[in-house]
């Protein structure tokens, strides 16, 4: 079965082993790097009860981070499930520590049937890069499988390793950070998480960073998310006021077939 062939009968799919150890290493520093940089120009943001900093503005804009989202492995996989005409519009971020958990949508209409996103195709799709190993340990994502087209699924822990890519349609029912157990590791824990006793869970690998982006095709999907969800989320919109990106950054979409879609500045 194909990585595209998964994806539409999942809601998902991993490809393993895209980035090399050393690469998932040096992306690490470099998190660290641009996490005391935004820190020092008053660029970081945490949400209420996570223990998670996150950089405000787009990771494309980064100075440490922007060599990522454009990477060719990257662009091969998005062209491969979405098609050629694809569109990258600043929904990249990055973060440190361990953040919220719960299951929950990412598109507008989070309800299963419950309003026009499920009405069209969906082709928005979001990408995951862990920085550590969430095969044996804690902290990665779970998902409940096909939920991108059904009320409910077998809810999974992903064996999510350093170097592995993950991406999943906007409408599968997933949560992050995840727990593991130490006696039955691959169980996942669906409710309740935060009163799990530390003595019966595993630990995250080292320091979680995780790095995530989101690509689309221009058409329905694309523009509800654009205007009902990006529009009318401030933070997104001040962190994309923020975000400026490099001659060099925009050479290489034009020349990877990458629209980098003005949000800010576009019309209705």
């Amino acid at each position: 079965m194909s990585i595209k062939e998964q994806y539409l009968k999942n809601g998902f799919a991993i490809l393993k082993n895209v980035f090399s150890k050393t690469e998932i290493e040096q992306f690490r520093e470099n998190a660290l790097k641009q996490m005391t940089f935004d820190e020092q120009n008053g660029q970081v943001t945490s949400y209420t009860k996570s223990q998670a900093k996150h950089g405000i503005g787009d990771i494309l804009s980064k100075k440490y981070l922007d060599n990522i989202v454009l990477d060719s492995r990257v662009i091969q996989v998005v062209k491969e499930v979405l098609g050629e005409k694809i569109v990258y519009f600043g929904d990249g971020s990055y973060q440190i520590g361990v953040g919220l958990r719960g299951f929950h949508r990412d598109n507008v209409d989070r309800e299963f049937k419950g309003g026009p996103d499920w009405d069209f195709d969906y082709n928005i799709i979001r990408f995951g890069l862990y920085l550590q190993d969430h095969k044996k340990y804690s902290g990665g994502l779970k998902v409940k499988i096909g939920t991108h087209e059904n009320p409910t699924g077998k809810s999974t822990l992903l064996d999510i390793e350093e170097g592995d890519l993950i991406f999943w349609n906007l409408k599968l029912v997933h949560s992050g950070n995840a727990i593991r157990l130490k006696v039955i590791p691959n169980l996942p824990v669906d409710y309740f998480e935060r009163f799990i006793p530390d003595f019966i869970k595993k630990d995250e690998q080292k320091e979680r960073i995780a790095m995530f982006f989101t690509f689309g095709v221009k058409g329905q999907a694309f523009d509800r998310y654009i205007n009902e969800y990006v529009m009318k989320t401030p933070k997104l919109l001040e962190g994309l006021r923020q975000s400026k990106y490099s001659d060099k950054t925009v050479q290489l979409a034009e020349s990877s077939g990458v629209e980098l879609f003005d949000v800010i500045n576009h019309k209705n």
